[in-house]
């Protein structure tokens, strides 16, 4: 009985939100001139500032990338959706899984093409078009909660 369980709950959350950044990733850089970096495919990926250094992003006009912190803040806040996690003794919520995205762009037309790539693989954008703030980005499905 136990195996049925976990199938049921693999089925129920076929597509998280890492798995949809991967294939989002996959065809910006297929697609677009966009570069994109994840801490499996970074060479340097420890942190924001890392991360413009890295050889593959480097000469980029365009990049999307997160690095280890970045995960690392998405897994806990992954943990705190399935906990009861309290603060101070009061409940805390943090429902829907995200994580934040660095990013370089040269237009604001390029940043319209990454957006429209993320919400076609299911992942909504939370910006205020400023260079100097990271992407939040969420599955769509949480888009209520955020």
């Amino acid at each position: 009985m136990t195996n049925k369980l976990i199938k049921r709950s693999a089925i129920s959350r076929r597509k998280n939100l890492l798995n949809a950044l991967d294939k989002a990733f996959n065809e910006l850089e297929c697609f677009t001139d966009w570069k994109t970096g994840t801490p499996e495919n970074l060479e340097y990926d420890c942190c924001s500032t890392c991360v413009p250094g890295n050889p593959h992003l480097e000469n980029a006009d365009n990049y999307v990338a997160y690095n280890i912190q970045d995960k690392e803040g998405y897994r806990q806040a992954y943990k705190e959706n399935k906990d009861n996690t309290t603060w101070d003794g009061y409940p805390e919520s943090h429902v829907g899984e995200y994580i934040y995205l660095q990013h370089r762009g040269k237009s604001h037309a390029s940043y319209k093409l990454l957006i429209g790539t993320l919400k076609q693989h299911g992942i909504t954008t939370e910006w205020n078009w400023s260079s100097d703030i990271k992407l939040k980005v969420y599955l769509t499905k949480y888009a209520h909660f955020n």
